[in-house]
């Protein structure tokens, strides 16, 4: 018994470290998603999306935050599957419990959390691995490096309208191109492209559900958060009458600019970019 109870210990601990490791990660996250209100054409966001795309150092850092992701939901998943195993049969009389309402809903927005991150994935971190069609961008210095021979001009020819339509602001390359279209222009072999993950962050943002469903699961994920907070401090120690009331005040802090941070990207696109032209339409 006391294996078990040490292995308890140990999980909640680990789970409690991921989580703290998670949660700086997502201030990072939101960070670099601000750089899509600028009014630049997606310049800055691109460049930091580049550099998050082609640092090694980010790369070994991203192989840890999967790693922390799946450690997390693991544990959790099998926190939570022990602790109703230890209850299988609720109380008869109802009594009142000191348990948070946050407390109780951590597996339901944990689940909404892990929703949110199925579909992010299959939108954008998918896109960049290669196993989902998005929309990519290419810059001109890169096409020096085509194999010419790889090309269909004559079909480069009857699309070359198409092509000038896919230029940059800026005209150093071409954007919000299929890898259809790739094939077409640049041959078959062509590799140096990236996902342009501007457009298509853009192109989801249109969408009123998809940005309805956005904010939902934002809001989901930060009442997770303001309880994982306090619960990982408590978890590691620093639970204290001094210093308890400013850790629950900072976690509700954290966890209401974390949900400002995110929710008002998707809200700001729709109003400036959708809604605002259709009311002076």
């Amino acid at each position: 018994m006391k294996f078990f109870r040490f292995a308890s210990v140990t999980k909640k601990i680990t789970l409690a470290i991921m989580g703290l490791f998670l949660i700086v990660f997502l201030l990072l996250h939101g960070a670099i998603n601000l750089c899509l209100l600028r009014s630049d054409g997606g310049e800055w966001f691109k460049a930091a999306a580049h550099f998050m795309g082609t640092n090694w150092i980010v790369k070994v850092m991203e192989i840890v935050l999967m790693a922390a992701f799946l450690i997390h939901i693991i544990l959790a998943v099998t926190l939570q599957i022990q602790n109703w195993l230890a209850r299988p049969i609720r109380y008869r009389v109802a009594t009142k419990s000191k348990t948070s309402l946050g407390s109780k809903l951590m597996i339901y927005t944990g689940l909404m959390v892990l929703c949110f991150l199925c579909i992010h994935f299959m939108d954008f971190y998918f896109v960049k691995l290669g196993l989902v069609e998005g929309k990519y961008q290419v810059e001109i210095k890169d096409l020096q490096k085509a194999d010419t021979s790889q090309i269909d001009y004559q079909k480069v020819q009857e699309n070359w309208v198409l092509l000038q339509t896919k230029y940059t602001k800026d005209k150093k390359g071409f954007e919000n191109l299929s890898k259809g279209e790739m094939k077409t222009f640049f041959g078959d072999k062509f590799k140096l492209y990236e996902p342009d993950f501007y457009l298509m962050a853009k192109e989801k943002f249109h969408n009123v559900w998809y940005v309805i469903l956005y904010v939902v699961l934002i809001f989901a994920l930060c009442l997770h958060l303001n309880h994982a907070l306090q619960s990982a401090f408590q978890t590691l120690g620093l639970n204290h009458r001094k210093y308890t009331p400013f850790i629950k005040l900072f976690s509700t802090l954290y966890a209401l600019l974390i949900l400002g941070v995110f929710a008002i990207i998707p809200v700001w696109i729709y109003f400036f970019d959708v809604l605002l032209p259709l009311l002076k339409a």
